[in-house]
This record gives C-alpha cells, sequence and structure tokens, in this order.
C-alpha cells in the first residue's frame, strides 16, 4: 500500500463551509483515480488520506494528483500505530533516505492526540538525536533542507519528508458551471483550464466551418477538448456548431465591423445554450487589446450582447504567458496544428473601436433573430466528452 496525505490552501479558509469543499475534493481524486488505481480515498483530520492498493509506480499516481485542483501539496506518507518506537523507525527509514551529513534537518511533530503520553517537542528532540547519530546531519529549526513531519492520532502516526506541490485552486464543481467559447487557437484552451481551476463545471462550445458534423467531430477541436478535461475525468458537452449560415449571411455585407457582428453572434447563441443547462455565465479567452475585436471599445460592444456575465480570465495575460500555459497544460501543439477558425476570416481592416449604430445596422440587414434560430435549430451537434 501506498499512501499519501492531502494538505490544502484555500480551503482552510472556507469556515463552516470547509467540509463541503473537502468532500467535492475527495470526490474528485476519486475520480482522477478510479479507473487506473484501486484506491481508498478519505477526509481525514482537516487533511484527506489517500491509500492506493495497486502495485503501481509513485510517479504515474503523483502525476495524477499533482493536476487534482483544490491541492496545495501532498506528501508520501509511511503510516505506523501510534507508538513512540514504531514512529521513530519509520522517521528513521525516512531519514536515511534524503537526510546526509550534508543537509541540515529538523523534525517537526504534531499531537492531533492530545493524549499521547510524550509532547511534541520531546518527540522532536528524541528522534532527531536519532537521526543526527545515524547520519551525522546538523540540525536546523529555521529553513532546513529537509523537514520530517510526524502527525500523531488516536487511530495512528503520519510520517513524511517529500512534499509535493499540486495544483492549487479549488475543487472542480464548488462554483457552478459555465460554458466556455472553445476556438481553435491557443487561448481558449487556457481560459477553460484556469475557470477548472477555480471550481467550476465546464460546458464547451465551438464555431466552425468544416463542411459536416462528422468533420468537427473528427477534428483536433474534440482533442483539444479531451486534453483540458481529462486530468479531472470530467464529462461534459462539446457543442459543435457551423458558421456557415452567419458567413452565408455577411457574403454580401461590407462593413468592418464584421468580426464584431460575428462576436455578438455567437455570444448570444452560447446564452441560449448556456441557459438551457443553467450555467451561470460564460467564458471566452479575450486578453485586452491582442487582436482588434478584444479592445476595451470593442469588448463593451460584445458584452452589450447578452445579459449573462462573460468571464475573460486570461483578460490581463500577454501572448507569452498564454503560450506557456498552453505548454504547461499540454494543449499547444494541437492548438498551433492549421484550422480555420471563423473568428480569423472576417473583416480584413477591422475596426478597432466599432460604432454600435453600424452593428446594429449589420444585425439588422443579415436579420440576427432569424439567423440565430435557424443555427441553434439545424447547424448544431452535440459531442459528450467521457472517460
Amino acid at each position: 500500500m501506498q499512501a499519501y496525505i492531502i494538505h490544502f490552501g484555500e480551503l482552510g479558509l472556507k469556515g463552516r463551509n470547509r467540509i463541503f469543499f473537502i468532500r467535492q475534493l475527495a470526490d474528485n481524486i476519486r475520480a482522477t483515480l478510479h479507473d487506473a488505481f484501486e484506491a481508498a480515498v478519505t477526509p481525514f483530520h482537516s487533511h484527506v488520506l489517500v491509500k492506493v492498493f495497486a502495485d503501481v509506480p509513485a510517479e504515474a499516481i503523483e502525476a495524477r494528483l499533482s493536476k487534482v485542483f483544490g491541492i496545495a501539496y501532498f506528501a508520501p506518507t509511511l503510516i505506523t500505530p501510534a507508538d513512540f518506537e514504531a514512529i521513530s523507525a519509520a522517521a528513521l527509514q525516512l531519514a536515511e533516505g534524503v537526510v546526509t551529513s550534508k543537509t541540515t534537518f529538523k523534525v517537526d511533530t504534531t499531537r492531533g492526540d492530545k493524549q499521547f503520553p510524550i509532547y511534541s517537542q520531546d518527540v522532536d528532540r528524541e528522534i532527531g538525536g536519532r537521526i543526527v547519530a545515524r547520519t551525522g546531519a546538523p540540525v536546523k529549526l529555521k529553513n532546513p533542507d529537509v523537514t520530517v513531519s510526524i502527525q500523531i492520532y488516536e487511530d495512528a502516526a503520519y510520517c513524511f519528508v517529500r512534499r509535493l506541490p499540486g495544483a492549487g485552486g479549488l475543487p472542480v464543481g464548488m462554483s457552478g458551471r459555465v460554458l466556455t467559447l472553445f476556438s481553435g487557437g491557443i487561448d481558449s484552451p487556457v481560459a477553460a483550464h484556469m475557470m477548472l481551476k477555480r471550481g467550476c463545471t465546464l460546458d464547451l462550445l465551438h464555431f466552425h466551418l468544416l463542411p459536416s458534423a462528422e468533420l468537427a467531430r473528427a477534428s483536433k477541436i474534440t482533442d483539444m477538448a479531451r486534453v483540458v478535461l481529462a486530468p479531472h475525468r470530467l464529462t461534459a458537452p462539446l457543442y459543435l456548431i457551423s458558421a456557415a449560415p452567419f458567413e452565408t449571411a455577411m457574403a454580401d455585407v461590407t462593413t468592418r465591423t464584421a468580426t464584431v457582428v460575428f462576436r455578438r453572434f455567437i455570444m448570444r447563441a452560447a446564452e441560449q445554450l448556456a441557459l438551457r443547462r443553467k450555467a451561470l455565465a460564460l467564458v471566452t479567452g479575450e486578453s485586452i487589446g491582442q487582436v482588434a475585436s478584444q479592445t476595451l471599445p470593442n469588448i463593451n460592444l460584445i458584452n452589450q450582447a447578452t445579459t449573462l456575465p462573460i468571464l475573460r480570465p486570461l483578460i490581463g495575460f500577454d501572448k507569452a504567458e498564454i503560450v506557456a500555459a498552453a505548454q504547461r497544460i499540454g494543449t499547444y501543439d494541437l492548438s498551433i496544428q492549421p484550422y480555420k477558425d471563423p473568428c480569423s476570416v472576417h473583416a480584413p481592416n477591422p475596426a478597432t473601436w466599432a460604432n454600435l449604430e453600424e452593428v446594429q445596422r449589420v444585425e439588422a440587414e443579415i436579420g440576427v433573430p432569424t439567423l440565430l434560430e435557424t443555427t441553434l435549430r439545424d447547424y448544431t451537434d452535440e459531442v459528450w466528452i467521457k472517460f
């Protein structure tokens, strides 16, 4: 058996609601592990305890745990009886792997069981002395190279020396549903990932210019959605909507506001789908000033097309930061594959400060309400991403 104690940061500030966050985190860890490992996941003394019974490399378990939102850090742990000699033996075993005469260390004991007969400082002193005798390592109480942590409870004691960084954030599922506008580019998968980090569940919407729903299903968009959702084993709908009706309607219209008109159109479509699914907000990968439709005046015009809030988690990021994030989450290589995105085929000289009257004139000319109804009724496909 391999055991891990899961520690969390932000969750500890949730007051009386903390237990709900912890339960959701435990559920998410189970979902992340269940298809590969036989594991028991239980809330445990203001932490979460994970026991993996399968004979698998620790690296495989840790790779999955490192991507679960809500975890500040997690520690591979030796579990012993709540007996001083057993605790000492476990601490020495762990120390021998990482503490040498050239590293500093300290022992840090907490007693969840105040009936344990030896005070925490005395445990630190006695076990620290044994480690010094075994390794010759110097003790350093402030910022040592290695901390041997011991947590003592009524049922058992838990010892660890390694602290592996978690993904941070909030457990997915605690913050409500959002619908993410999901393009074929670099930005929107990163935006979706960041909303997962803030505890949201996702629905995804993609507008395409492919000639059939079958080709859209087989495109890189589905693969990108799976990459974003896979670490969390999250089931979600991916709506695939053809932009062909809009393109046809705009064929004979000359205007520098075409991109803004299209963005307002897809926001209206997104809002209708979101309301069906009881999503609380829309999400985009927009960043101020990145392209013409993302200037502040144009963002303001786009916002006016919907009553739902539009969340833009990348709003203050520059392109280099977004690219780095896409590389970290594994979507970058898919994002840069050739793909014709509808957002890139409009006005060759787009307005950076679109005029509302001009936008409304174009919308009236193409008959947006009827066009929207037709598009949602006849040109919408739905794929469920499942694990």
